[in-house]
């Protein structure tokens, strides 16, 4: 589900779910019925477009209880909703389940309208238009009207709506930086404090509140909020505040002038009369003021929230003489990007988070199969956080999956290199090395992106261990051995996606003229994104050649691979260096699974076709899921592994290579969406 175009026809279609589930034609209600047809409605809204299988949709709508009739019902309340909705708006099955169809014009979602000006706010605040960003920051919280998904079951509103509401209060406390930054400190002051009553734990309105008091005088009442916020974490959880709002609480002890706002009194917007108290007599300083989400971290020499761009000072722990650098090394995201939304903002709300981070809100695996689009993700994610990392944006391709891996010495000198450190100055010892590192980022806010991990041994001396900094990891491997991350695992693009990508990589105006050519192409990549970027390279860079030729050529299983080679991107030579690195036995169980079929394989299916036991096979099978190779599918009574398409065929190339001639005894490919009957574990 894309972007939804605002219109101001009387036809107009709402479809809410920032509050009571419910929809809205030309102002007249649309009579949903109860709570199960607005399930239905909520969960494939919130699919933004991706297929929901009838094994989540049944959860959600009967929790542990399904009737047997469930299919039938499903059916029923997929074309109850189908029917109230009326046309444009498409409720298709699509196996293993459902995909709501929105039309380009003449809808309008509240959860699509508020994630947009929300965006929108935080990029205008991070770039110092305060104004601007208090108002549409404002705009988006006025979409909510109560509670997120009134009306709908139990099992769905305990998996989602903890998620909207978090969204919903990181708005609200960038919308109370703008306000601060703006100078109505002092109205603020009733609102915060109204906040905190509600959720008390939350550390970042507390911070708020404090700063609000100091700017308007009130320092002793300032310190009691530090105090009240003590004690109410130490009763709660027995914790002490975290280290943010402890710094801010130093600021405030010494007047720190970081706690000035960065907008200057003269260039500020209307501010409410009770904003008017005399500020705390401060000295000015010569440098630029800062944010206050960021206030207490330029006192520290760090920023301590994703407020705006923040004054870096120099760590203390850089040597006399040296000069330390804020990097810049992001390569730039593709401008093609597609699909992933729901990805890229877990990821960026998990960087720009105002909570106190857990170990796993600082350091993010995405991992995923070759060619899944794992690094265009995190550029994505990169790039939209930067704002909040000011102190630099470090990329480091560490060619874990090619023959020569980065060594993990010659990385950090790398990364020492890039703070500033001189050639003459890095120490000699991989132990001296990561010493310097973790000083050199001790004291600075600062974005890692490390590109293509192979281990994690090789890994954990690159992490810098303060909280002011955020490492993105891409690997083929989960590194489930990876202490305190959180893992993003990439599946493939839906059918809707990818259509989107070929349709802008190969151009519209030849897909729209050939479209059953093009469908077939989409689906002969099979929702991998090296393959869609292939496909569309060679359709754009031929343009003599009719769709259709390109489509006959694709899915022809004996030269698809060999079609999904252009320039310098090679399916199969991607897939050949993940390959290396499997062992021989995971090798020899990827190859003899290619044989059993498109469709999901049990572990006695392929103890039978190896020729071990059945606890044997179900290890190799674990271990190629975990590595993505399959992918995992829960059946009646067990697991079963099902093969992409693409990777199946490389499978059984390698099987004609390394164990004789094959058998045409089952079908070599079929369609990719059409094959997909199961629902992943």
């Amino acid at each position: 589900m894309g972007p939804v175009t605002a219109v101001g026809s009387a036809e107009t279609l709402h479809l809410n779910l920032l509050g009571p589930v419910e929809a809205h034609r030309g102002g007249t209600p649309v009579k949903l019925g109860g709570p199960k047809p607005r399930t239905m409605l909520a969960a494939l809204l919130l699919a933004r477009g991706r297929v929901v299988s009838d094994s989540r949709l049944t959860a959600l709508l009967w929790d542990e209880r399904p009737p047997t009739t469930c299919p039938a019902q499903l059916h029923t309340y997929a074309s109850r909703v189908r029917h109230l909705l009326g046309p444009g708006v498409e409720v298709e099955r699509r196996r293993p389940g459902y995909l709501l169809g929105l039309p380009d014009r003449g809808v309008r979602v509240d959860l699509l309208e508020f994630q947009e000006r929300a965006a929108r706010g935080a990029e205008a605040l991070a770039a110092g238009r305060a104004a601007t960003a208090a108002d549409e920051l404002r705009r988006a919280l006025a979409v909510w009207r109560g509670v997120a998904l009134g009306g709908v079951c139990d099992a769905l509103a305990d998996v989602e709506r903890d998620r909207l509401e978090e969204e919903r209060l990181v708005t609200l406390e960038r919308r109370i930086d703008a306000d601060l930054e703006l100078g109505r400190h002092a109205a603020l002051i009733p609102e915060l404090i109204a906040l905190i009553a509600a959720d008390p734990l939350r550390e970042g309105l507390r911070g708020q509140l404090m700063t609000a008091l100091y700017r308007s005088g009130r320092q002793a009442d300032a310190l009691a909020a530090y105090r009240a916020a003590r004690a109410t974490l130490a009763d709660e959880l027995g914790l002490e505040p975290s280290a943010a709002l402890r710094r801010l609480h130093q600021a405030l002890l010494s007047g720190d002038p970081a706690l000035l706002p960065r907008v200057p009194r003269a260039s500020r917007g209307a501010v409410p009369k009770a904003s008017a108290k005399p500020a705390p007599a401060v000295a000015p300083t010569a440098r630029e003021p800062v944010a206050v989400g960021a206030a207490v971290a330029a006192a520290a020499g760090r920023a301590s929230a994703p407020a705006g761009p923040v004054t870096a000072t120099a760590p203390a722990s850089a040597p006399h003489g040296e000069r330390p650098l804020r990097p810049a090394e992001l390569p730039p995201p593709p401008a093609d990007f597609t699909g992933r939304d729901q990805e890229v903002m877990r990821l960026g709300t998990a960087l720009t988070t105002r909570r106190p981070r857990r170990p796993d809100q600082a350091v993010h695996v995405v991992t995923g199969m070759p060619g899944i689009g794992k690094t265009a993700v995190v550029l994505q994610t990169a790039h939209r956080v930067k704002p909040s990392y000011p102190d630099g944006q470090i990329h480091l391709d560490l060619r874990g999956s090619g023959p020569r891996p980065l060594d993990t010495a010659d990385a950090l000198a790398e990364l020492l290199r890039l703070l500033g450190v001189p050639a003459a100055r890095i120490p000699g010892t991989l132990d001296e090395r990561m010493r310097a590192w973790r000083t050199r980022t001790a004291d600075r806010r600062v974005l890692l992106v490390l590109d293509d991990a192979a281990d994690e041994r090789t890994l954990r001396p690159l992490l810098p261990v303060t909280d002011g900094c955020a490492v993105l990891i891409t690997s083929r491997s989960g590194l489930y051995a990876l202490e305190g991350v959180s893992r993003t695992v990439l599946g493939p693009l839906s059918p809707p996606e990818s259509g989107s990508l070929f349709d802008k990589l190969a151009g519209r105006l030849r897909t729209g003229a050939e479209p059953a050519s093009a469908a077939a192409v989409v689906d002969a990549c099979a929702g991998l994104p090296l393959a869609l970027r292939i496909a569309g390279a060679k359709v754009a860079a031929r343009g003599h050649w009719p769709l259709s030729r390109h489509a006959d050529r694709l899915t022809d299983p004996g030269r698809t691979l060999a079609e999904l080679a252009f320039s310098d991107l090679s399916l199969r030579d991607r897939l050949m260096e993940a390959y290396r690195r499997l062992t021989p036995s995971a090798r020899r169980a990827l190859r003899f699974h290619s044989e059993l079929g498109p469709h999901p394989v049990q572990a006695r299916t392929a103890a039978r076709a190896l020729g071990t036991g059945h606890e044997e096979a179900e290890e190799l099978l674990a271990d190629l899921a975990a590595a993505h190779w399959a992918e995992v599918v829960r059946q009646p009574g067990g697991y079963a592994y099902r093969l992409h398409p693409l990777v199946r065929l490389f499978a059984r190339d390698m099987l004609a290579d390394e164990e004789g001639a094959v058998p045409h005894v089952l079908p070599v490919r079929s369609s990719w969406a059409l094959a997909r009957t199961g629902d992943t574990a």
